[in-house]
């Protein structure tokens, strides 16, 4: 791939949703006094969302997982640190496991006014929290090319970051139930094949002139061209609990492109898939994690995630090192052999049948890994998430 800078076209940036919980394990509105003490330290780089229970953090530019590292220890750990001075705490999970969406309060801003009075409950129930991994590919046509044929690793990905088993209290029998409540959105899910970055823009053209959205980035499918930044957007993952987990989500994220790339600049293509028939891996990877199956449809067959696990990292393996991910994107193993976020979850309640219990193990991981993180870096400039 010598006509790629990967360092400049295949930048990385990743933005994570975080809960802000109390002592007792419970979802705690304090967005607001949050960032009065974070902005002016990291900038634009922390910002509220919908509830006023989850702060929501996004990288700078990356030019590898070796910089996405120290910017995900740097906003975890300054975050971390601020909520410990208030007695409260940092947890990343797709789901809180017992808090009630009802019970939450809704950001005052102008623009999640809008969007309840639009959506409603849709809305007002979306209690969950999600990793979004930018990848910097600046020809936009190679933006879509790529989008089409990486669609169908995204229920790997999902399946390696699954960490929301439990809902309002329950045990859901899934180990991603925040995908089931993300699918209530409209223009979310599978994208379809695109011909071209033109029918892209045609289609949100006529999408905002019928007055369905007012730009493109309500659009929220799970892989999207981001409409203002030469990235693409994958939206498929839980929030993950572990850094490493992270990291290795990227790391990967990172390496699919950059291989469909190199495939593609030697005039060789991989298999574009039905979102029908993706869709159908994504509900498994939902409903058992690493621990199902997923479909190899060029074979016909199920096959153990595990398996899968394996045949990608070898189809990556031979731009890992140009890259610099080879140990992150090989944590993907360490996944599959133990479990994601979801898994470790249920075997808490398993163990001591207290959802409290279960917070409190998601809080620890959630800052395991970031001792001397310092959190007091200077905000830089952030171009890339949003």
């Amino acid at each position: 791939m010598s006509d790629l800078d990967l360092g400049r076209d295949l930048t990385i940036g990743i933005e994570e949703e975080f809960q802000i919980i109390d002592a007792g394990g419970e979802l705690t509105a304090h967005i607001d006094t949050l960032l009065a003490s974070a902005v002016p330290i990291y900038g634009a780089d922390v910002k509220a969302e919908m509830l006023q229970s989850v702060v929501e953090i996004g990288t700078q530019i990356c030019e590898d997982v070796g910089k996405a590292r120290s910017e995900l220890r740097r906003l975890r750990g300054g975050l971390a640190e601020l909520l410990r001075r208030d007695g409260l705490r940092l947890a990343s999970a797709g789901t809180h496991p017992f808090s009630h969406w009802q019970d939450q309060r809704v950001t005052e801003a102008e623009r999640y006014k809008v969007l309840e009075d639009e959506m409603q409950d849709i809305v007002r129930e979306l209690l969950i929290f999600g990793m979004h991994i930018h990848v910097g590919i600046p020809d936009r046509e190679m933006r879509i090319d790529v989008m089409n044929e990486a669609r169908y690793f995204l229920p790997h990905l999902l399946a390696l970051s699954t960490s929301s088993p439990f809902w309002l209290g329950r045990r859901t029998g899934l180990k991603s139930y925040r995908s089931v409540v993300w699918s209530r959105f409209p223009r979310s899910g599978i994208p379809p094949q695109l011909s071209s970055y033109d029918e892209l823009e045609n289609l949100v053209e006529l999408l905002v002139k019928t007055h369905c959205l007012d730009d493109g980035k309500k659009l929220w499918w799970d892989l999207r061209p981001h409409p203002h930044y030469p990235t693409l957007e994958f939206r498929v993952c839980d929030a993950v609990t572990l850094l490493d987990e992270a990291l290795c989500l990227a790391a990967l994220t990172q390496s699919i492109c950059a291989k469909l790339l190199k495939l593609r600049r030697s005039n060789l293509g991989f298999r574009v898939y039905s979102p029908h028939l993706i869709a159908e891996n994504k509900w498994r990877a939902m409903r058992h994690g690493v621990r199902g199956d997923l479909i190899d449809f060029g074979r016909a067959a199920e096959v153990p995630m595990a398996t899968l696990v394996d045949e990608l990292l070898s189809f990556v393996d031979d731009v890992v090192d140009e890259l610099g991910c080879r140990a992150e994107a090989s944590y993907a193993e360490k996944i599959a052999r133990e479990g994601t976020s979801a898994d470790r979850q249920l075997a808490v309640f398993e163990e001591t049948g207290s959802l409290q219990a279960v917070v409190d193990a998601v809080a620890a991981e959630t800052v395991t890994g970031l001792a001397d993180a310092g959190g007091t870096d200077p905000p830089g400039t952030r171009e890339l998430v949003s």
